[in-house]
Parts: structure tokens; sequence; C-alpha cells
């Protein structure tokens, strides 16, 4: 007898053998069992996960010979009592059940020549007329149409099963006919077992280990698992490990990708680039590679976000002490920045003349991205120096983010801070640029202003003695004259001038001190004392010139022109010396108007 490949020598033969399916296979017992028999079944589901062998199954169920009426455990094919109607489905050669591959029969003649036209027949020798459609979604608008009727209402004791791997590309009005199984993925640890039995059975000598890189390759697909472990044994002979898993079937193993892990958080490109170079002179699928590498990230990342809940991360190349130790070097920012660069790469890597260079790239980026600060941690570091120089705590968060965002690697020494003057005088000379070199970054500066001492109400307070000695009347200005005008250009670039300038904007602590002595020297109330009458020494007499608001003749009042829609620029000159502020303005400052905007 000729060999025949693992998947389907060991294809389920009853419903309890199919794996990762219990939910389906339960409902379809039951179904059988209490006579509640739909005429319609849609299964769909990733490849190789059971749909086509459990539509068999259902068929056999329906029609097996040992009972009167559908048997939930129909016969197996290595049984010596079995029945005609299971043995012939169970090889595809059935005349009552017909399997059609919708991706060769995709016009509506063929669904009319092999279902329309016999299925007013009666089966004939079985209990039901079988239809099973594989890759259903790959018929044609037309042949979907000319399915409806029959679908809907069809003659008694016929059946459709029909399979799909794109749920999506069926129509709605042929899934509203039909009863939808969705078949899920299978779990690692199933597939492991099973894949335990068939060796088992087949004494075929291959460590756990092994089994669980061959389970893990199928990505939860029992057929692509089993024809995996087909291709190990032709590969390896009478032992079978994981090195010879990794050979045979182009995998990296667990061993290179903790060597990437440990390049990235040791920041070595380096080590990286070798390993590259040692996949490419194995002949390994780089792409396969980056894949898996992918995975290892997601695994990294569900792991701390579910706080190191194991069957998150069952699919795992990494034993679950494994992944507890190497995600501590990351964060949950840096597992998502590297997978969402890694995708990236992969999906270049499907193109690319050279994937070797376009991978060898993408992990050097990986790597750079350790250096890269989080916009966050800066935007919290700008933020707490802002409230820090404007005089304002820095919340005890931010400050605890600023002084452990960055590592530190330079201490900023100042120097003794110099007897501080009574009052602020700008240097005469001008300020120098600093050199090229010279740097400081956000850490350090956050670090300096908040080690430097708040001060005190006396340092900030002005020394008023110097009021003494200038002869400053305040003008006597019109009330009407001082309204004042929003302009947010002209208030933030004065504010801005201030900043440069050195001030900070705060009010000044002695403020109505400073008003009231302005006040009394004008008023000639203001002695040879201080404010609060209390003697002080002389100051130093000046050689100033007093300063006298020039006196201007009052200006008789002038009824300001009436504008037209369009005014013109000579309208608008003579509408504007109307207003007397504006010839005010003009007299002060000598001026003339040289333009006038209308708005």
């Amino acid at each position: 007898m000729s060999y025949q490949v693992i998947a389907r020598k060991w294809r389920p033969q009853t419903f309890e053998e199919v794996t990762g399916q219990e939910t389906i296979t339960q409902t379809l017992r039951n179904a059988l069992e209490y006579d509640r028999l739909h005429h319609a079944y849609l299964f769909s589901g990733a490849r190789g996960v059971g749909k086509t062998t459990t539509a068999r199954l259902l068929a056999k169920a329906l029609n097996c010979h040992k009972t009167d009426k559908p048997n939930i455990l129909p016969c197996r094919t290595d049984d010596p009592t079995a029945c005609p109607s299971c043995i012939e489905i169970s090889e595809s050669r059935s005349m009552d059940v017909l399997e059609i591959d919708a991706a060769s029969h995709t016009g509506v003649d063929d669904i009319r020549d092999t279902i329309l036209e016999g299925i007013n027949v009666r089966a004939a020798r079985d209990r039901f007329k079988v239809f099973i459609i594989d890759e259903v979604h790959m018929l044609s608008k037309s042949s979907f149409n000319a399915l409806l009727k029959t679908l809907e209402e069809p003659p008694p004791n016929v059946v459709f099963i029909m399979a799909t791997t794109e749920l999506h590309k069926v129509p709605e009005t042929i899934l509203s006919r039909c009863q939808e199984f969705e078949f899920r993925t299978i779990p690692l640890q199933k597939i492991f077992d099973r894949l335990k039995l068939i060796a088992e059975a087949e004494k075929i000598g291959v460590t756990d280990e092994a089994l669980k890189e061959i389970a893990r390759s199928g990505e939860g697909s029992m057929r692509d698992a089993q024809s995996n472990f087909d291709q190990v044994i032709s590969f390896s002979g009478e032992k079978i490990d994981v090195p010879e898993v990794t050979r045979a079937l182009g995998l990296a193993g667990s061993e290179m990708l903790v060597r990437i892990l440990r390049a990235i958080s040791e920041k070595e490109p380096r080590a990286a680039i070798e390993v590259v170079a040692e996949l490419t002179s194995r002949g390994q699928d780089l792409r396969n590679f980056c894949r898996d590498l992918l995975s290892l990230f997601r695994d990294l990342l569900v792991y701390k976000v579910s706080e190191g809940d194991s069957q998150l991360a069952e699919s795992a190349a990494l034993t679950p002490d494994d992944l507890a130790k190497h995600s501590k070097a990351f964060s949950e920012s840096d597992l998502i920045r590297f997978f969402n660069s890694l995708a990236d790469t992969e999906s270049k890597l499907r193109e690319a003349a050279q994937s070797q260079y376009v991978l060898e790239i993408g992990l050097v980026k990986l790597i750079e991205m350790r250096s890269v600060t989080a916009v966050e941690t800066l935007l919290e570091r700008i933020a707490g120096l802002e409230n820090r120089l404007s005089g304002a705590a820095i919340p005890a968060a931010q400050a605890d983010s600023a002084a452990a965002g960055v590592p530190e690697k330079k201490t900023l020494n100042a120097p003794p801070a110099a007897e501080e003057p009574e009052f602020f005088e700008p240097p005469d000379a001008p300020l120098q640029e600093p050199p090229e070199t010279a740097f400081i970054s956000v850490s350090d500066l956050v670090a300096a202003v908040s080690q430097a001492p708040e001060p005190t109400a006396e340092q900030l307070a002005y020394d008023l003695s110097f009021l003494e000695t200038i002869d400053f009347p305040l003008p006597d200005i019109p009330s009407e004259d001082l309204e004042h005008a929003d302009d947010d250009w002209l208030d933030n670039a004065y504010e801005l001038r201030l900043q440069d300038a050195g001030d900070s904007l705060q009010p000044i602590p002695n403020a109505v001190a400073l008003v009231e002595n302005l006040i009394k020297k004008k008023n000639g109330q203001m002695s040879n004392g201080n404010s609060n009458g209390s003697a002080s020494a002389a100051a130093p007499a000046l050689d100033v010139v007093p300063f006298s608001i020039p006196e201007f003749e009052e200006e008789p009042e002038m009824e300001a022109p009436v504008l037209s829609e369009n005014p013109t620029e000579e309208e608008l000159i003579a509408y504007a010396k109307a207003d007397r502020t504006v010839r005010t303005a003009l007299k002060i400052f000598r001026g003339t108007i040289k333009e006038v905007r209308k708005r």
C-alpha cells in the first residue's frame, strides 16, 4: 500500500476526535440525537481547522446504516464492521454525498448541471442526499442567485453543507438561509497533544520541545502542523530534536529571538546584524523570522499588561519564566513602538530585492528607538520647567517623571551665588553667545531649577529710596486718554520682550508703596525719611534734569467726517486727524500719519 500523509491518515473519524471545536460538534450531535436538523449549514474559519472533516462526519452520521435514524456515532474506516455508506463517504466516492469544489466550478452552468437538475432525484441508497460545497465564496454572483430558491425550500431529505475560509465574500442572502458555525483556530496545547498521540502511535522518536515547535509552526491550523510534522520526519530520520525542526522548517528558534531581544535591550546593533547574517547563511526565510519576532513582541506586551497571565501568551515561543525575565527590560510603550516599526519592516520584505538589508536596517531602527524619549515625558518636563520659572510649585508627579525620565549623564555644578545687589542692574557689556560645544539637557535644567532655593519677599522687594532724589511728578492725564485698547499681538509681543530681558512678569511685591511715594512726590508730601516716617541715611545727590510734562493747548473738539462705504485714503486720513487721541499722540511724538487702514 502506498504511503499516506499524516494529515489524511489521522483525519478524525468521529465527532470526539475533532480537536478544538467542541462547541460545534456538541451542537451537531444534539441536533442529530433530538431530530432538529437544518437543511443548510455554513462552516467558516481559517484553513486546516476541521471544516471539511466535520462536513463529512455530519454526512456519515446522517446516512449511517447501523441505525434506523441518524447516528451520532458513525462508523470508523478501520472498523471491520463499518457500513458501506460510511466507508464510501470517507473515501469521497458516495453516490448520495456529492462534494463540489466551488473554486473549479464557479459558473451557473456547473451549479445547474451538478445540483439543480439532480436535486429532485431521491437518494439511491442512503437516507439523505448531501451536497458539500467547499470554498463556496468562489461561486459567481449568478451561481449564488441560482441557489437561493433551492436553499430556501429544498426537497425533503436534502442537506446542503457549505464551507469557506472567507465568510465576508458570501452574500447576505445565502447567509440568512443557513445555520452558521464559525470554526476557531486550535489552541497550541491541543495541537501539541494531538501530535504527541500521533508520534506515540507511529513510534516516532521526538522530544516534547520539538513537538511544541512544530505545533507553534501550524499557527492554529491542525493540518498545517501535521504537514510540517511530515516534513520534519522526512528530514530528520529516527531522532527529532529542536535543531532538526528549525532547520527543516526554516524557523529561527527561540535562541535567535532571545539574542535579538538582548541586542535591543543592551543597545548593541552589531549583535543584531550578526544574527541576520547567521540566518542568511543558513538559508532561512527572513520574513518568517520577522513574523516570529512580531509574535514575540506581542507575547511580551500581553504578558506585561495581563500581569503574568501565561494563558493569554500560550502560543509564545518562550516559557513564562523567560517572558517575565525579558519583559522587564521594556515598557508597554516600547513594545508598541517596536511592533509597529517591525510590522512596517515585514511589509517591506514582501517586495524587497535585498531582504537582508531591509531586516538589518529594521532591527537597528528598533535599537535606536531606545534612545527616544516619549513626547508625553517631554511635555511634562517643559510644563514643570515653566511652572518653576514662573514661581509656581512643580507637581510631585511631574518632578518625579522629570528626574527619572532620562538617566543622569552629567551634573550641573552652579557656582556659589554672589551677594545680590539691592536692585537689578543690567551689565554694560553685551551678552556673549555660548560656545558651540555647550549643551544642557532639559532634565539637567529642571534639576538645577528645582534645587535652587526660592527667593524671599525681602529679596524680591525694591529699594524705594532713590525716589527721594528724582523730581518725577505724575502728569495730569484725562481719563479718556487712559482708555485701554485690547490688542493680543501687541500684548503678547510685550510679554515676550519682557521675558527675553529676564523679567519674570510677576507682580512687584511693594508696588503699593511705590505708587504711594510717587503720589506723595507729586503733591509735595514726601519727606527726607522713608514712607513710614522713620529717619534714613541721606542718599547721594544725582545730577538729574527734572522731567516735566510738555504743556499743549487744549485741542478743540472736531466732528469726525462720515465715511462712505468704500472710503478713499484721503477720507481715512481726515477721519483719523479728527480723533482727539490721535492728534494728541501726533503732537507728543511729533509724528505724521503715513497710512490708515479700515477694519
